[in-house]
Order: C-alpha cells, then structure tokens, then sequence
C-alpha cells in the first residue's frame, strides 16, 4: 500500500536476518516533537517504578476490591514533575479514563495490549494526563499529573556535542556518560572493578538537576604528577574534604580553594591525589599546550538539554 510501517535501524549481533524496526508511531512521535519544539526533547513518563498486582493477596493487602485492578507505585525520581501528586504505594487504577490491568497494560488494539510507559510516551512534556488511584483505601479520581522527560545521572547522549571536561595539572575530567561506559564495554562479560564500580551509577536516580558523577579519565603527564600517570577511570568523590556533585561544582571548588595543597579523593579503592595549589595554573597550561588543548574546561550543568555554562579560551 506505500505507507511506512517503520523504520530499519539496526541487526541484531550475531545472528543472521535478523532485524529491528522503529515503529512508525515512533517516529511520528518524534517528527512532532520537532515540529512543536525546534528539536528534539525525548520521551515523556510519570518517573515512577511500579510493582504488578497480579497478586490477590497483595491486592487485598493494598486495599483494593473484587474487579479493581492496576499497579502500585514503588519508588518516585526525584526530579519527576509528578512528584508532588503521585506518592509511593499510591495505585494507580485508570490513566485518561482507561482502566490499568495489574500487569500494567493498556488496551492498544482488538487483542493486543501494550504498557502504560508506551501510552505516556505518546504525550509531549508538560501534558497533563489523568489519573485514578486508590491511597490509603480511599479512591482519587481525576487527579491532573504532569507528564515530564527523565534527565538521569548517567546522561545517555551530549546532543551531538563533545563531553564536557576539565584539565587540572594533566589530570583530565570528565562526567560519566553511557558513550564513555560504552568505550570501555561496560556491558560485556570482563571488565574491571572501576569499570563495574562506574556501571552501578548508570541505574541511580538524578537527585539534584545540576548533579553529576565527576570522572578522572586520564592524566596526561607532567613532571609535577608523577605517580599518578596509571590513574584513570575513577570516580572523584571530594576535594580537601568537600563532596563534588557536578564538573561545574569541581571547578567552583577549585577557584575558591586558599590551601597550600588540593586533596583529590576518589572511589573505588580509595586512591588520592595531592597537588601544590600554587603550581597547578602553570601545570596546567603546560599540559594543555604540549597537547595542543586549545581550552582548559568546557562545562555543561545540563548536557540533556544542552545547556552551556561555561568555555574557557587559553
């Protein structure tokens, strides 16, 4: 008939004829997005998790009775636009006047379900979306709920931009990103305990907007670093006893710090590094031009939205 049912994107590895296809309510949905937007934002949800209710005796336990059905909420991001309507154990029993089954499926088409996460995704951010739970043995109906775009902790792209970082006396900077756990196959059988230690951060809620997991990805040598040129692959977690929550915070830190000397910490294992204040301006630019680095930092607080903060010219 001509029409596009979807589009062909990958193969699967290792196998042969074998294929995956966007489907076209997909791509519909993001054609829209740009149109709406100027660009493309992402998917929307409640940012919730949820447990099935397939369970009579976890239904009966929840309160619910003969005939209702639907999910129960487990667990709220942080950062959800939902978060101040929707509530941990809360029911969820219709969205938009269509019942919830307790394996968390809508009605799509005569014979086929699909789960509420592929209805909300046909919503754009900031829809309202309307919700009847049961709380606390009492029914709430028609409740307004936002539906949003999740920024997580471990960002998942940079907008086709390059990473942020940061260059501190050799010591190279950057936030953990799934293109760099992707780099170092964090997904295969083998890999190290850095690694391992990394990969754990890719499923943890953003708790903060500006937060980020700051990593040392290299140290480019010089005669003030020695003996820290094997570190790589570490999560920094303070400087001089302060926690780093983003690449924007680190270097905010590392401006306003008057100590004789930086105390670097950071996890797995504990490692440390300890560099002379004074001296890391010069280390720095000496790196930065042996390596022909033409900016010391460029820092993004929000590489999701593609925000930028900051870029330094040396």
């Amino acid at each position: 008939d001509k029409k596009v049912v979807g589009v062909a994107f990958e193969a699967l590895e290792g196998a042969e004829n074998i294929g995956y296809v966007v489907p076209v309510t997909v791509v519909q949905h993001f054609l829209q997005d740009i149109q709406r937007h100027g660009e493309y934002t992402g998917f929307c949800s409640f940012g919730i998790s949820y447990s099935f209710l397939e369970n009579a005796s976890f239904r009966k336990s929840l309160g619910m009775k003969d005939g209702m059905s639907g999910v129960r909420i487990k667990s709220m991001e942080p950062t959800a636009a939902s978060l101040n309507i929707l509530q941990k154990n809360d029911v969820i029993l219709e969205i938009d006047g269509i019942s919830l089954g307790n394996d968390g499926k809508v009605p799509f088409r005569p014979g086929e379900r699909v789960s509420m996460a592929c209805y909300l995704q046909t919503k754009f951010n900031g829809d309202l979306v309307s919700v009847n739970l049961l709380r606390d043995g009492e029914i709430l109906e028609d409740l307004r709920v936002p539906v949003s775009i999740q920024s997580r902790l471990v960002p998942t792209h940079f907008q086709n931009q390059p990473p942020p970082y940061i260059v501190v006396a050799g010591l190279v900077f950057t936030i953990l990103s799934i293109p760099y756990l992707h780099a170092y196959h964090a997904w295969e059988d083998y890999i190290s305990d850095k690694i391992c230690y990394l990969l754990d951060y890719s499923e943890k809620p953003l708790e903060q907007s500006t937060d980020q997991v700051v990593v040392l990805a290299q140290v480019l040598a010089h005669p003030k670093n020695l003996g820290y040129d094997m570190l790589q692959d570490l999560h920094l977690k303070k400087i001089n006893g302060k926690d780093v929550r983003s690449l924007q915070h680190f270097r905010q830190l590392l401006t306003e710090c008057e100590d004789e000397y930086i105390r670097l910490e950071f996890a797995p294992n504990d490692n440390c590094v300890v560099l002379e204040r004074t001296s890391l301006e010069q280390m720095t630019k000496d790196v930065c031009e042996e390596h022909f680095i033409s900016k010391e930092y460029v820092l993004r607080s929000n590489v999701d939205t593609h925000i930028v903060d900051d870029e330094n010219d040396s």
